[in-house]
């Protein structure tokens, strides 16, 4: 049997700001977790340090207010209809809430990421990593699950043709050394069925040995998440 997890419990335990790389769900977990947060009375911000479409219902300020509890910021981009970067600094921004939720990267929707030097663009004063897996991509080609499959297969020494396992994406997240902290986070996401869930167990035997952060899986959509390590 899989045990529980309340995500909120976890992410609460390490304020300030909070980078989600990944893909497979990054805003997703923006949207739920600020939610929560500030349904828990704690002052959220919503923010990117690259670029992102604005939160569903969540009020827009372009720079953060003290009283309100959960709001977005940053600059609008009237071409594209997303959001930039805030304009004052990340240190004064944490200063103002209690948690600050950051989307440091972009994966154009693929489940699976690999980052070159311009990225991720994490926060100088981050607190955590939280690196988002889409477990819809395992058992697909590389090229067709992978953003900049190029770069990934440099890394893991696969071909693009290859299928995206488990092991093969374990060894693109630890060869990249992003996230591992103990403070960090890895979130397996889209792990609705069984298939799913063992690819995630598996995901999770490869990562273990070489990070040392909490593992977890299941659904960002369903609130509904079990810890793997």
């Amino acid at each position: 049997m899989y045990e529980p997890v309340d995500l909120i419990d976890i992410i609460r335990q390490t304020p300030g700001i909070t980078a989600v790389i990944g893909g497979g769900g990054k805003s997703t977990f923006l949207a739920r977790v600020g939610r929560s947060l500030a349904g828990r009375g704690l002052r959220t911000v919503l923010a990117t340090s690259t670029h992102m479409f604005p939160a569903s219902g969540v009020p827009f300020l372009a720079e953060a207010k003290p009283g309100i509890l959960l709001t977005q910021t940053g600059v609008l981009e009237e071409s594209t209809g997303k959001l930039t970067a805030p304009r004052e600094p990340w240190e004064e921004l944490a200063e103002r809430a209690d948690h600050v939720l950051v989307e440091a990267d972009g994966s154009r929707g693929k489940p699976f990421k690999a980052h070159d030097e311009r990225e991720p663009q994490i926060p100088a004063a981050c607190a955590r990593v939280v690196y988002i897996v889409g477990a819809r991509g395992f058992g697909l080609p590389i090229y067709d699950v992978v953003h900049r499959p190029q770069l990934f297969c440099q890394l893991t020494g696969a071909a693009q043709s290859d299928l995206a396992t488990p092991e093969l994406i374990a060894a693109g997240i630890v060869s990249e050394g992003l996230v591992g902290l103990p403070g960090d986070l890895v979130v397996v996401n889209q792990t609705e069925t069984d298939e799913a869930r063992e690819q995630a167990e598996a995901l999770a035997r490869a990562l273990a040995p070489a990070i040392g952060c909490p593992i977890i899986a299941g659904s960002l959509r369903e609130d509904a998440l079990y810890r793997l390590t």
